[in-house]
């Protein structure tokens, strides 16, 4: 009556006992239930006759049990390090007593010298290193002990920076090695062939290597991972098979026609054969020798797999409604936690944890990370073992982690008393800048030393040194080629916004390319529309045609044509949102473009090319649509827009002047009307200055955008009404200023931007001028 949580406790029993009856209908038994009974009842191993419990002063509750069984056949002694006069100071079993080593003072001799407070773990891992550094070969020598794991591999870094090599005999996880990489993609695949598990497995070592086996030894992986990017920038692949229909590049369908067979391979694997023919076919041809340290890991590596694989496939016969996704799931996860058989170099530095610290010999011992919670090491806030039950269950206790740390940072010290020294770093604050303690060990003494103590341990210590300001590793160095003889229309803009980043995206062919891509961006939305847009203007049918319905029709038929061809029929649900998007949008078109015809506007001419000479430059651009008013003879040039926002023409193309414009040429200057104004766009005054000279003279000619914006009602032509003659010319003067720029090859400063809208925001850090080392042109 008195435990405390009976009811869940209960619970928890009977999941066990239905666990337990489960496994017992195949023949098998719980791990922990399994050493339990073995406990209870223990079998001593044939020929023993003597069993020797040495130096272990925290042996494990269910261990003791089977000694304790082995005890009533043969005899057990137990050794402990410590000298006969403080044999009360332990139980029978070699444990230290919790009570009198809870008010034992600890006696460290020069206490003073030996104990180092550092800043933080960094500070603690330099100190130690520099120990190990002032032995010629510190091995043998010196040991270094790490109770705070924080230090482990700030250690072993520092001692690399050192000259020294360092081991840990825990080893290094499976699950850190390549393998583990190339099976936990297989695993992605063998669940679902989507395309992002296929893009996964292109990028794995094992699987470029078998590519290159079978394509052959100049099989380009660099472009083979480009053309796989653009593929998926392009049409969004749902899964293997979309991406295989939609792969053109001869290289990507070789590439691709290997992921397959990859893919059918393991989806015609039983649950348990966990990929065998996949990897036979990605390790085909391969050969490994054993005599070389990276193949031999390698082999490691692959006995390690097998042995997982030989535990699941046994157990796979008790569990049959696991499949093949679920026991991949299980195999992963149980290679990944295997460790590496470690193997110690010449010379190495062991780095050892706090409880292996009693076995260690060498005169000099450093132990780093004493601080409270780590030493002693203490369990607090345990929702189902709070102290007060491990105390009534015999469970292992705060109080005896307490006394178990007090005997062996006294046995450690002691060992070291004549022919020896032992220094203790603790940390003032953790990497993260939390306050640590120092250890409750070291302010165990007398009343009287106290004071004595708190000042050693909580005395100012050096702050970390600050970290080192950030500096410039390189600057990059583009290329330099000759200015390009001919220019997008959309170039002038980019050449305004930035003429650097012109250079990158317009001379040296730059793009990015996001892998992780999983909707259309602006430019493919709106490339949708437009394709759509300009199905409608060049159908016959339709030319003369006022009926909504009818348009409307035209409009949703061609853009589910259009994206079945580039997407295929299975979309990913980003995508099936935006081409609904599209829909609405289309649809509201029908509605204007009817209300157009109605008024007497006739499309004239669709995705209209011209060539524009200007400034010692070609200009080269697609006009979207042309109309004519078959009453007036008026003409007009539309220019589709599918941004979210509905943009006016003076707004896109004009901006108020900035101060950091003052250095720009005064050709970028626009009239406003008593308010400073620069160029930002020169598109549409672009398209008529091209058409001027192929209307017929006199001719009236206008310009302005169809917004097909994100609120789908607000469908509209917007006109550029006040474009006077003034700011035509100057728009004018603008473009040859542009294009002379161009030919002059003037690609220099760049401009500041917002990392939010650059494109090429990465390449740039802390400056664009001061990450670009701009040489003179050849």
């Amino acid at each position: 009556a008195a435990f405390p949580e009976g009811a869940r406790w209960a619970q928890l029993a009977e999941l066990e006992a239905g666990q337990r009856a489960r496994l017992a209908e195949f023949g098998r038994r719980e791990p922990h239930a399994a050493r339990r009974d073995f406990a209870r009842n223990p079998a001593l191993p044939a020929g023993i006759t003597r069993v020797a419990l040495l130096a272990c002063p925290d042996p494990l509750p269910l261990a003791l049990e089977v000694l304790a069984g082995w005890s009533r056949q043969v005899p057990v002694e137990v050794v402990t390090f410590a000298p006969p006069s403080e044999s009360a100071a332990f139980d029978a079993w070699g444990r230290p007593d919790p009570g009198v080593w809870a008010r034992r003072p600890l006696n460290l001799p020069d206490l003073a010298r030996r104990v180092k407070v550092c800043a933080d773990p960094a500070a603690e891992a330099e100190r130690a290193a520099a120990v190990a550094r002032a032995y010629p070969e510190p091995d043998g020598l010196v040991a270094l002990g790490v109770a705070d794991p924080e230090v482990m591999p700030l250690l072993a870094a520092a001692l690399a920076r050192a000259g020294l090599p360092a081991f840990s005999p825990e080893g290094t996880p499976w699950g850190r090695g390549s393998l583990h990489g190339l099976l936990t993609a297989l695993a992605a695949l063998a669940r679902e062939p989507s395309f992002e598990a296929v893009a996964s497995l292109a990028r794995c070592p094992d699987i470029l290597a078998a590519l290159d086996a079978r394509l052959g030894p100049a099989f380009p992986a660099a472009r083979f991972l480009e053309v796989l990017d653009r593929l998926w920038s392009k049409h969004l692949p749902a899964d293997l098979g979309a991406a295989r229909a939609h792969a053109a590049d001869p290289l990507l369908q070789s590439a691709l026609a290997f992921l397959a067979e990859l893919e059918a391979a393991l989806r015609g694997a039983r649950p348990a054969e966990f990929a065998e023919e996949a990897l036979r076919l990605v390790f085909r041809g391969r050969r490994f020798d054993p005599g070389l340290p990276g193949d031999a890991d390698r082999i490691a590596e692959a006995e390690a797999w097998r042995g997982v694989v030989r535990e699941c496939r046994s157990a796979a016969g008790i569990l049959p409604e696991l499949g093949t996704a679920d026991w991949w799931d299980v195999a992963v996860r149980l290679f990944a936690d295997l460790r590496r058989p470690a193997v110690k170099p010449a010379g190495a530095l062991e780095l050892q944890g706090w409880l292996e610290l009693l076995w260690e010999d060498a005169p000099h011992l450093v132990v780093a990370g004493c601080n409270d919670g780590l030493v002693p090491d203490a369990v607090v806030g345990d929702a189902y073992l709070p102290e007060s039950l491990r105390v009534t269950l015999g469970l292992r206790t705060n109080s005896d982690r307490f006394a178990r740390d007090a005997y062996l940072l006294t046995a450690v010290a002691a060992c070291r008393d004549v022919n020896g020294r032992l220094d203790v770093l603790l940390a003032r604050e953790s990497s993260q800048g939390d306050a640590l303690r120092p250890s409750r060990l070291l302010l165990s003494c007398p009343d009287a030393e106290l004071p004595d103590r708190v000042n050693l341990l909580f005395r100012p210590v050096p702050a970390p040194p600050a970290a080192l300001p950030w500096t410039r590793a390189w600057p990059l160095t583009p290329r330099r080629v000759p200015p390009p003889a001919k220019v997008p229309v959309t170039g002038l803009r980019r050449w305004l916004d930035c003429p650097f980043r012109f250079y990158l995206a317009q001379v040296l062919r730059m793009e990015p390319v996001d892998p992780e891509k999983s909707e259309l961006d602006a430019l493919d939305f709106g490339t949708l529309c437009h394709s759509a847009l300009e199905a409608m203007a060049r159908e016959p049918r339709l030319r003369d045609c006022v009926d909504e319905a009818e348009i409307r029709d035209f409009l949703l038929g061609s853009l589910e044509d259009l994206a079945r061809s580039r997407f295929g029929g299975s979309q990913a649900l980003p995508l099936v949102v935006q081409l609904e998007s599209a829909r609405q949008r289309l649809a509201q078109v029908a509605r204007v473009q009817a209300g157009l015809r109605s008024e007497g506007w006739v499309v004239e001419r669709v995705e209209h090319d011209f060539v524009l000479a200007a400034g010692g430059l070609q200009i080269r651009g697609r006009i979207d649509r042309i109309d004519r008013h078959e009453g007036s003879g008026a003409w007009r040039i539309l220019d589709y827009k599918t941004t979210d926002a509905a943009p006016s023409p003076p707004a896109t193309h004009l901006r108020s002047a900035r101060a950091q414009d003052a250095a720009r040429p005064a050709w970028v200057e626009a009239p406003g009307g008593g308010r400073e104004q620069v160029w930002t766009d020169l598109q549409l005054p672009v398209y008529l200055r091209a058409m001027a000279a192929e209307l017929p003279a006199g001719a009236s000619l206008s310009c302005g955008y169809l917004n097909l914006p994100k609120a789908a009602t607000a469908t509209a032509v917007s006109l550029w009404s006040d474009l006077t003659p003034e700011l035509l010319a100057s728009a004018h003067a603008c473009t040859d200023g542009v294009a002379a720029a161009i030919v002059a090859g003037e690609f220099w400063p760049p401009t500041e931007m917002d990392p939010e809208r650059d494109p090429f925001a990465a390449l740039f850090h802390r400056g664009e001028r001061e990450s670009i080392r701009w040489e003179a042109a050849p």
